[in-house]
């Protein structure tokens, strides 16, 4: 028969409720308390019953990372991959495990978000919105938004520099004296197609060239939609010189369509991705790219979200984390 609680009372010499504080809040009995019952624990081959410890303490120490079903599964995600490694490590060292879900999951017939699964929180990566935040709030989720800001009361998004990042690559291209620069971005949240959108436009217009319109188009962020949308652009008699693609994946699929067509990269036409995700620098030409703090950004969302489960109020913030550009071979 498996050792009790009671086992462990009886040969430590300490109550239960003094060797249950010393499971589930180490920090509220002494060190020579909690290795007394360490050791007895250890002698029975005790382990504490999760199951009963979150009913105790009305916590579960699980964690939910729900990402934007068309960019799950998240592990084969060039950029969501560091981010939920960086998450799963902060969260390890909480003490917490962390589940993987897409939103899709959590999607009721009727449209609402319902967690299935016992959670103390939930981070919500990629395209989620304010309904899907309330849904949970209505059944007491803390919640953090990751890669989106969103309009809600008391709400922690942590972000990177969308705007900053779009505008470096652009002015790297303009200050090769690149006038006709082409965008293909990816539908990704509104958050994040607006911000790096303004970013290529600010810095057309800070060289006082118009946005031709040819040259912009939104694509589903694949790199087979992307030699599409690139092989079209690139036919064009007055074809771009430059192209700015809005995360690597889009870049290599252009890469790709500029190679197919007979051109040089980046004498005949530059790329610039954004992300520095690992495919940036393990295509030839390696690419020219945004590089996106993955890791900071989970840990943040990680702690964020953490601190509220363990009774911090929830804040409306927007986090955005630096990014830098790393200059290679297509520009």
């Amino acid at each position: 028969m498996a050792a009790t609680i009671l086992d462990v009372s009886r040969l430590c010499g300490y109550s239960k409720a003094t060797v249950s504080r010393a499971f589930a809040s180490p920090d509220q009995v002494t060190e020579k308390t909690r290795q007394k019952v360490y050791e007895a624990a250890r002698a029975l081959n005790y382990t504490p019953d999760a199951i009963a410890r979150a009913m105790v303490r009305g916590r579960t120490d699980n964690i939910g990372f729900v990402i934007y079903e068309k960019q799950y599964p998240v592990v084969l995600n060039p950029f969501y991959s560091p981010i939920f490694e960086s998450v799963l490590q902060t969260c390890a060292r909480k003490g917490y495990s962390l589940f993987i879900s897409s939103d899709r999951d959590l999607r009721l017939p009727n449209g609402q978000t319902c967690v299935k699964k016992q959670m103390d929180g939930i981070i919500l990566a990629g395209q989620s919105d304010a309904q899907m935040v309330m849904d949970l709030r209505r059944q007491n989720m803390p919640v953090v938004v990751l890669n989106n800001a969103l309009d809600v009361d008391d709400l922690t998004c942590v972000t990177t520099d969308q705007y900053g990042g779009a505008l470096l690559a652009m002015r790297h291209l303009t200050e090769r004296g690149h006038r006709k620069i082409g965008l293909i971005a990816g539908a990704f949240s509104p958050h994040v197609c607006t911000s790096r959108y303004n970013g290529y436009c600010d810095a057309l217009r800070e060289i006082g060239q118009t946005i031709d319109f040819r040259f912009v188009q939104t694509i589903e962020p694949t790199a087979e939609q992307a030699m599409q949308c690139a092989s079209m652009m690139l036919s064009l008699p007055d074809r771009p010189t430059a192209i700015f693609c809005t995360n690597d994946t889009i870049a290599v699929g252009t890469m790709k369509a500029a190679l197919r067509a007979g051109l040089c990269i980046p004498k005949e036409l530059a790329i610039a991705g954004f992300d520095d995700s690992e495919i940036s620098h393990l295509v030839e030409p390696e690419l020219t790219t945004v590089r996106v703090d993955k890791a900071t950004m989970g840990r943040l969302a990680a702690e964020r979200l953490i601190a509220q489960i363990e009774g911090a109020p929830p804040q409306k913030q927007v986090i955005q984390t630096p990014v830098e550009l790393v200059i290679r071979q297509t520009t």
